[in-house]
């Protein structure tokens, strides 16, 4: 304003301003790598302080006419980086600067050297960079930096100029030494401009952001309107407090590392004794760690499994050896026998015999082998089975037996079908009706039923007979599992069949229940109507 009053042109004063707002804004928060941007209201609109900027006089220094350089339109943060890189490399100052070679001014930048620039003429004598080069006394040159105005071009020789940026360390460091990070302060000092930009859009209301502010006055006569301040305290907070910080982190680790390790002996003692246990097989499940106890809880769950699995195995492989040694000492004792010199009617009795025999074994066999296909997941054949028609036609055959032993039959068969293997259907159906006309009494009673629940079907085996012991209800389903007295090898049956109905219904998604009643054991089978995919 004082300028204007003078009579200077609104833009030479315009550009005075833009250089002192720029100078305020350097060194300000350099600790903090953080950025401030200026604000002035003038009669043609307002001004900013710069990130690069510099002025210089064609006569000599501060003689005649200076002028102001502009850097911010042709420069990206690249630009604005390679220019305070250039500067940082080739400067005797704090900033650069080329002075006439006199004997008053000596020096690196005092040799002689001038500037030489190219840009555009702008009102209050600004020139908007495009190039700078430096020529040196033996003719020789070097491009400073190069921008991206675009515009009608002139030069200008300058023996004498100074060349400022905000991303400049002190002149104490070099910018290479780690005091500074430039990308950061350049960032600080955009979104500084930023919140200056978004103060004017919103009519001078303050402006606030995580790390930056707005401040200011309406008064015309300040020297400036706003100051906008964004930076990073940490770093700053890291560099003054270093000690206290160091300080408490080698506290903070001393105090984890005691705690660790105390920790750490609560954990792993119990843990290695845990090891030791398991290597015996059995694991305590009475620690003071709770999660070890589920641990050892279920490794115990899952030996004993293992073991009763085992027992299984061995009893199996151990029933399956029994069932085959008796048939084969009989057939090679008739088959000594036949060939001895004996009369005709014995040799044919024995022969009765061998053949006998080996329809059992023959029977075993396929028994176990339908056992083993069964326990593989074979895939079954799946397709619509009508029940009723499937169980009568299991019974049908047994119609000579049931009646020579003055079995009372009686069937109550829902018409149902289900998807399902006819042939696993079958097997489950024949040895649940074998089964029970072998264990009915002579004038006892079957009672056979088809029903549904919901989406299952239940095929109920309901005979007379003696009931099974509460302890061996459980293990009937095993392979060559027998009760003791009242189902033994004498009976019939290779000590299958039972374990073949478990198997082809939990091939199916079923289950099998049995449970003694008043004079009877009642067989129940569940099987979903729908396959199992």
């Amino acid at each position: 304003i004082k300028n204007c009053a003078s009579g200077m042109e609104e833009e030479q004063a315009g550009n005075i301003l833009i250089n002192n707002l720029s100078d305020l804004s350097l060194g300000q928060i350099s600790e903090y790598d953080g950025g401030m941007a200026f604000y002035k209201r003038t009669y043609n609109g307002y001004v900013r302080s710069q990130l690069a900027w510099g002025w210089g006089n064609q006569e000599g220094v501060d003689t005649g006419q200076r002028w102001y350089f502009s850097f911010d339109e042709g420069l990206d943060d690249q630009g604005q980086i390679t220019l305070a890189n250039w500067i940082i490399d080739n400067r005797d100052t704090w900033d650069y600067a080329i002075f006439p070679k006199t004997k008053s001014y000596v020096g690196n930048n005092r040799d002689g050297r001038f500037a030489r620039i190219t840009g555009i003429d702008r009102p209050g004598y600004e020139i908007a960079v495009q190039k700078i080069e430096i020529i040196y006394p033996d003719g020789s040159g070097e491009i400073m930096i190069e921008t991206s105005t675009e515009g009608e071009s002139k030069t200008w020789y300058f023996p004498y100029l100074r060349i400022r940026s905000v991303l400049l360390p002190s002149w104490s460091s070099d910018g290479k030494d780690g005091v500074i990070d430039m990308e950061r302060r350049l960032a600080s000092f955009r979104e500084a401009h930023k919140i200056i930009d978004r103060e004017i859009e919103n009519e001078w209301r303050s402006v606030t952001t995580e790390y930056g502010f707005c401040i200011g006055s309406s008064d015309n006569e300040s020297i400036i309107d706003r100051v906008a301040v964004h930076c990073d305290v940490f770093p700053a907070a890291f560099k003054q407090n270093t000690s206290l910080y160091m300080s408490t982190a080698l506290l903070t680790f001393g105090v984890l590392s005691i705690l660790s390790a105390i920790l750490s002996k609560k954990v792993t003692l119990p843990v290695e004794c845990l090891c030791s246990e398991v290597k015996e097989g059995k694991c305590d499940t009475e620690t003071a760690i709770e999660e070890l106890n589920t641990l050892a809880i279920a490794f115990n769950g899952a030996q004993q499994k293992l073991v009763e699995q085992l027992d299984r195995e061995r009893e199996f492989t151990r029933s399956a050896a029994h069932e085959l040694k008796t048939p084969l000492a009989i057939l090679r004792a008739h088959t000594e026998c036949a060939r001895e010199d004996i009369v005709p009617e014995k040799r044919s009795q024995y022969l009765d015999i061998v053949l006998e025999e080996s329809d059992r074994m023959a029977s075993l066999v396929n028994h176990l082998l339908e056992l083993a296909r069964l326990q593989s997941n074979t895939k079954l054949n799946i397709e619509t089975v009508a029940l009723a028609p499937l169980v009568k036609e299991v019974w049908e055959p047994m119609t000579l037996a049931i009646a020579q032993k003055g079995v009372t039959m009686l069937m109550s068969l829902a018409v149902v079908s289900i998807e399902g293997d006819r042939e696993c259907l079958r097997k489950i159906v024949d040895n649940l009706a074998s089964n029970a006309l072998r264990h009915t009494p002579e004038g006892g009673s079957i009672r056979v039923s088809v029903c549904e629940e919901k989406d299952m079907v239940i095929i109920s085996v309901d005979n007379d007979g003696l009931p099974i012991p509460e302890d061996d209800l459980a293990r009937i389903w095993e392979p060559f599992y027998r009760v003791d007295k009242s189902r033994n090898r004498s009976d019939g049956g290779t000590g299958l069949g039972l374990s073949i109905v478990q198997e082809a219904v939990m091939a199916h998604g079923g289950k099998c229940e049995v449970e003694n009643r008043l004079g009877g054991v009642c067989f129940r089978i569940s099987l979903p109507k729908k396959a199992k995919k």
